[in-house]
């Protein structure tokens, strides 16, 4: 092997062009408090016809703590219409002594300043790098859909159910198994189809797995089994059916039932679970809330635009995530196909076509997420020093912390890790989580490759725009 010498030089000033100011717009987007004035402006927006679903918690948590008839116990069964978990009822009773129109209006409240911290706890999770302007332009995309579950609709389920799915991530990640059943459980206990992100659970080594699933079914139970116990009739509340909306994706795959079949909730579950299932094994767990999502929606015979919120936070995820991208390409084509689409004044599409659109746009993040990686992978000989290789040293774009320094198979090893870093084609950042010892894949990053036939000298990037090079001699 040739001798490798390696010279740092002095940072050399960068082009002007490289330190204007950016476009003001942009510097909106950077700035920490820009979901959260983004999120006030929709949610300001919504105002004008608020709460509309919120009678139905306010329904359920008085009626769980009432001593009446078809109440406490008897909940479900004397009212199957209240698809609700019996935490989000526990969760608003402290609100149940207020006037309806203020315990609906503080809850929006809380629902809408979870959107903004739901995104910001993103860049929290382990060896995952988020930019304030990927967090910018996430902002952009969730917090219009965010503002029709928090103001318009007000559904305290929807809400509960993502926060405790997103703590739950964060166990996960952090190889805690115990807290991670209760937070995934509790996420059911708060809205049923949230039973479909058991397979994250899977992500964690497989000697935890047993102690893992009876903590998830115990807590799971523990929420549910009183009401079965006390009526039976419980068990037929999972029956209740709503609309096939003439716009449901339901419609599009050719199912014209008037409401909804017996078998369709069985089958979202079920589809949802194998489908998360293959996520998880492929080492794509990131993507596993999107999946399940996608599939509860594609099979659903309601079209209301609060859907839309969940499956936008797990695309993000997806996108920030998993797919590393700066701008959130995925979630901007779940927006567009499901929730701008609708409100296009004249031009807006029948609602046949607004069905298949849903169809096509939910059937695409599922391709995305389970799929090929359609990806353009540079391969880029000695002869390319200034080209694809360092047009991806953008911020959020590769991870230096996780880039193998040395690797005796394909090149030398750099006593420098930005040298190496800069010889690093793009083919995506690595997760370096790990959790007690077993890795959790996302994507693979190329190890650093010098091509030694190349007797001239390459030009790394440097922190502060500075250069070395490196040369090679006989």
């Amino acid at each position: 092997m040739s001798p490798i010498t390696a010279t740092r030089r002095a940072p050399v000033p960068s082009p002007p062009l490289e330190h204007r100011q950016p476009f003001f717009l942009l510097r909106w987007l950077d700035a920490v408090w820009f979901p959260w004035a983004w999120m006030a402006l929709w949610a300001a927006a919504q105002a004008g016809h608020a709460l509309v679903s919120w009678h139905f918690v306010a329904t359920g948590a008085a009626l769980l703590s009432s001593d009446g008839t078809g109440a406490g116990l008897h909940l479900y069964a004397a009212h199957p219409q209240l698809q609700i978990g019996p935490l989000t009822f526990v969760a608003a009773t402290p609100l149940n002594d207020l006037p309806a129109w203020l315990s609906g209006s503080v809850a929006a409240l809380i629902i809408a300043a979870t959107g903004p911290a739901l995104l910001l706890s993103l860049s929290h999770l382990p060896h995952l790098t988020i930019t304030n302007r990927q967090r910018g332009l996430a902002a952009t995309v969730l917090m219009p859909v965010w503002a029709e579950l928090a103001v318009h609709y007000t559904h305290l389920d929807d809400a509960l159910a993502l926060v405790l799915l997103m703590a739950g991530l964060h166990a996960v990640a952090r190889c805690r198994p115990i807290p991670a059943a209760l937070l995934l459980a509790a996420s059911a206990d708060a809205k049923p189809w949230a039973l479909a992100f058991v397979p994250l659970l899977l992500v964690l080594p497989r000697h935890r797995w047993h102690r893992a699933a009876l903590v998830w079914l115990a807590a799971a139970a523990a929420a549910w089994l009183p009401f079965v116990l006390a009526d039976p009739r419980t068990l037929h509340a999972g029956g209740f059916s709503i609309p096939n909306v003439a716009s449901s994706s339901l419609r599009a795959l050719d199912v014209a039932a008037a409401s909804t079949p017996s078998w369709d909730r069985p089958v979202q579950l079920l589809v949802g679970v194998v489908l998360g299932v293959v996520a998880v094994r492929r080492g794509r767990w990131l993507v596993m809330p999107a999946v399940v999502l996608a599939v509860r929606m594609l099979l659903d015979p309601g079209a209301y635009p609060y859907y839309t919120a969940g499956l936008v936070l797990a695309t993000i995820l997806l996108d920030l995530g998993w797919r590393r991208t700066r701008w959130p390409w995925v979630s901007m084509a779940v927006v567009g196909g499901l929730y701008v689409v609708r409100y296009l004044g004249p031009s807006t599409p029948t609602n046949a076509q607004l069905g298949w659109l849903r169809a096509a746009t939910l059937l695409g993040v599922l391709a995305v997420a389970l799929g090929p990686e359609l990806r353009l992978l540079f391969d880029n000989g000695p002869g390319d020093r200034d080209g694809a290789q360092f047009r991806a040293a953008r911020p959020g774009h590769q991870d230096l912390e996780n880039i193998m320094i040395s690797d005796k198979t394909n090149g030398p090893t750099f006593s420098d890790p930005s040298l190496a870093a800069a010889s690093v084609l793009r083919r995506g950042p690595q997760s370096a989580a790990r959790c007690c010892g077993r890795r959790l894949r996302q994507r693979a990053v190329p190890r650093p490759v010098l091509h030694h036939r190349d007797p001239g000298s390459v030009r790394n990037l440097l922190p502060g725009g500075g250069l070395a090079s490196h040369t090679t001699s006989a």
